[in-house]
């Protein structure tokens, strides 16, 4: 057995023995720092690779990128969501400027929570995913970037040259392989897009439950 089919299934076989712990803590919304304030919003799904199983998980963080001067794709520089429910992740008062969504973070509680930390997961999205998310923010503006359910490896083999880069700036001293990759509780992921939704129907949609998630901030008026 190779090591890829090896990760895969000690994967699925720590995914199986934990549950849903909801570990995300209750983020408080942030105001309004400025009436030209903006903001971006990406709805996202994960689909494990336990597949018949067909377990869909919701990301606790996602981790964004401002594309400036040099680098294109390949910043040094990420920035966390700042609110985020139900797999809708918000980055509110956000300068303008280019932006992608480049990872996602979400830990699953051991069904032993007393004796067991929880088991956290990155998850880094593939080049093709990344310019998928790519998205101008105007002074003003609030954007919804789409909503995507991403297709989860079982580990780091066969990265590409972005998700190598962002693993090295988000997690650079975390395992990818070898057996401490598997005791750690701390696992490393590569993410690519299975489906993309931009169209109306889907954008009506996340303005409804936006208005709900950011209900009694100055950002609920904001969304259309």
């Amino acid at each position: 057995m190779n090591l890829l089919k090896m990760q895969c299934l000690l994967a699925a076989a720590v995914l199986i023995s934990v549950v849903l712990g909801g570990c995300a803590s209750t983020q408080p919304i942030p105001e309004l720092s400025d009436p030209k304030s903006s903001g971006l919003a990406i709805d996202v799904s994960l689909k494990t690779p336990l597949g018949m199983f067909g377990i869909m998980f919701e990301p606790e963080q996602i981790y964004f990128a401002k594309i400036d001067g040099e680098g294109g794709l390949l910043q040094q520089k990420i920035i966390r969501s700042n609110y985020i429910k139900d797999g809708r992740a918000y980055l509110l008062n956000v300068r303008p400027g280019i932006y992608v969504a480049v990872a996602e973070f979400h830990q699953l509680t051991p069904r032993h929570q007393e004796t067991e930390a929880p088991l956290r997961y990155t998850t880094y999205f593939s080049k093709e995913l990344v310019e998928q998310t790519r998205v101008t923010v105007r002074e003003g503006d609030f954007v919804f970037i789409g909503s995507y359910v991403v297709n989860v490896s079982g580990g780091f083999n066969g990265a590409d040259e972005v998700q190598t880069h962002y693993k090295n700036v988000i997690a650079p001293n975390a395992n990818t392989s070898g057996f401490g990759y598997f005791i750690g509780g701390d696992y490393q992921y590569c993410g690519t897009l299975l489906e993309r939704k931009i169209d109306e129907q889907t954008h009506n949609e996340f303005v409804r439950k936006a208005k709900e998630d950011l209900a009694g901030s100055g950002w609920q008026t904001r969304i259309r």
